[in-house]
Formats: structure tokens, sequence, C-alpha cells
């Protein structure tokens, strides 16, 4: 099973790809700001500029990081990971530079613990630092004139295939579905399918939003540009062969296999623990197993709920375990207070 963007990069396009990118009207606009070179990775100033400009746009900061904060949970890292979030208190240099390092996690999540490095070592400079707050103002200006936002960094329930079983869209305005991207160069036929697929995977998802969708929209802040096509102008045999060979649903636009039920296996790659852990979760923690025909199954979603509750569970514990242990060096102390008393 692979992600959205893992598939596409299976698939040999036509010559042109499947909706040629010179086929999307392109928008320029123009402010007086130029971006300097930057010194982290651009997959990270993307994510960064994706994830600060939800926030800025009013998404509360632990659901625009939510990719972030779920994968620091699954190398068990989530308490840095909180420590930097509450650092991030709008478009300063130091919310920014800690956003930078959160981000950091997302491969966690979207590719697997062993693609992650320490974020500790991401350090954005002052020109990357810089970049990202143009980038999200322009950002911002954009949303101004296309918003507003109805549905941001959503998954695709009920649209999942045997074939791709992640992934997940950037912004949906009410007739129109946004990917976001800080390449320096124009869309590719990549880019475009990526759409197409979040479209098609929208349609069949639980997401009745995606019923409004009319539009194809690629932003790129870095450009400072919008790209638009209207999916009434993809014939029906792309959109036919996309659906089928690409994703997996028949030629009735079905899916072919239930979408994103994960197994007992499955689960234990994603925790990184054993069987005997993972049915040890299902008896004394709550992990929502469902039985059918001797065999278990949760879907994605299900898991990672689970894993933000254990987390928070963690974190209530430890509260209490601070006030009690506040409790008792108080009460230590009143009690040493009163012998000194009596002594003297």
């Amino acid at each position: 099973m692979s992600s959205v963007t893992q598939r596409i990069k299976e698939i040999k396009q036509p010559y042109g790809g499947y909706i040629k990118p010179n086929e999307f009207e392109k928008i320029q606009f123009e402010d007086n700001n130029e971006l300097a070179e930057e010194n982290i990775h651009s997959s990270l100033v993307g994510l960064a500029v994706d994830y600060m400009t939800r926030y800025i746009m009013g998404a509360p900061i632990e659901e625009a990081f939510k990719i972030s904060l779920l994968g620091s949970n699954i190398i068990n890292d989530s308490k840095y990971a909180h420590k930097l979030i509450h650092n991030i208190n709008g478009l300063d240099n130091k919310s920014i530079y800690n956003a930078c390092k959160l981000v950091g996690y997302d491969v966690c999540f979207r590719a697997g613990p062993m693609a992650y490095k320490d974020v500790k070592t991401i350090e954005a400079n002052d020109e990357t630092i810089s970049n990202i707050r143009i980038m999200v103002d322009r950002s911002t200006k954009f949303f101004e004139k296309y918003g507003p936002i109805i549905k941001d960094g959503f998954t695709f329930e009920g649209g999942y295939t045997k074939i791709i079983d992640s992934g997940d869209g950037d912004f949906l305005t009410y007739d129109t579905l946004w990917d976001f991207k800080v390449s320096s160069s124009a869309p590719k036929s990549q880019h475009t399918l990526q759409l197409l697929v979040y479209y098609l995977m929208g349609k069949n998802s639980i997401h009745n939003e995606f019923d409004n969708i009319e539009k194809l929209g690629i932003f790129n802040p870095r450009l400072n540009c919008v790209f638009l096509k209207k999916i009434n102008e993809i014939s029906n045999d792309v959109i036919e062969t996309v659906s089928k060979e690409v994703i997996g649903y028949n030629s009735k636009n079905k899916k072919m296999v239930s979408s994103d039920e994960l197994t007992v296996a499955d689960v234990m790659r994603e925790l990184q623990c054993t069987r005997y852990m993972v049915m040890k979760y299902y008896s004394e923690k709550g992990l929502p197993l469902k039985k059918v025909n001797n065999k278990y199954y949760i879907t994605k979603a299900e898991l990672y709920e689970w894993i933000i509750e254990i987390e928070e569970e963690r974190k209530r514990q430890e509260k209490i375990t601070i006030i009690t242990l506040i409790i008792s060096i108080v009460v230590c102390v009143i009690i040493f207070g009163v012998l000194l008393l009596k002594v003297f």
C-alpha cells in the first residue's frame, strides 16, 4: 500500500501528463518582497509555511500541526514536540524557528520512524525565517481573495483503497480544492495528477464538502502565483483511467477494496511493538480493534485518535504526579516547621 505521493511516483503518465500543467490558468500576484537563500530542506520550509498559514488563519495550533504531533507520538518524543508548539505564538522569529523544528516530525507519520532525523538539528537561519514569514503573509492575502477556508488538513476516510491507504490534502474553499507548493518552479504533471487523485478520493470519501468542488487549484507562495483548472474541462476518459489504474476504483468509480483498515501486523509496524503489546493495548488500554472472522482490524484514523488519547492521558497523569509531589513537599515543610516550633 502507498500514500498518494508515493503512488504517483510509481505512475508513468502519458506525454505531458494526464492533466497538462500548461492547461491551468496562471494568475500572478505582485509584491516588493524578494526571497533569500534558505539553509534547511525545502520540504521543511513548505510544511512550515503550510501549517503556520493554517494557524494564522485561525486553526487551533494543535490542529494546524496535527501531523507533526502524530509523528512525535510515533517515536515517543511528544514531550519535546509540545515544548516546541507552546513556543509558537505568531510570526515572530522564535515562533517560526520552533515551527521549523516541529515539522521535522512529519516524516515519522508520512514515511515511518526509519526516515526520521533529530529535529534538534534543524536550525533555520534569519533568511529562512524571513522567507517563511513573507510566504505566510502572501498565503493569508491569497485567502483574503479566494477564501474562506472551509476545510484544511483533511484526509480521505472512506475513499482509500488497497492501492492508496494514506494521504492528506491542504485546503478546501467553497468550490476549489487547493494544494500548496513552495517549489521554485511551475507545477509539474505529478502535481496536477496529485490534485486530481485528491479530488476523486474526496468524492468517494465521507466528506460532503467535495460535492461542491468545481475547480482544482495550486497556490505557490514562493512564486506568489495561482494555477487554476475547471474540473469539467477534464475528459471522462482521464477521470476513469486515473480512478481505475492509479487509485484502484472500478469502472463505475466505486471502491474496489474497503479503505484504510489496518491488520494487527500493520499496527505492530505503526507502533513499533510486538503482537503481545498490541493485544495488551487492546485488552487494557482501550485500543479499538474490531474482530472479523477471527482477525482484528482498525482504521488508521482510529489508531491515531487512540494514540492522541493515550498521550493526553499520560499528560494528565504527569500533572497529577507533579501536584501530588508538591502537596507532599508542602506537608513535609509544615510538619518540619511544627517540629521546629516544639523544639524551640
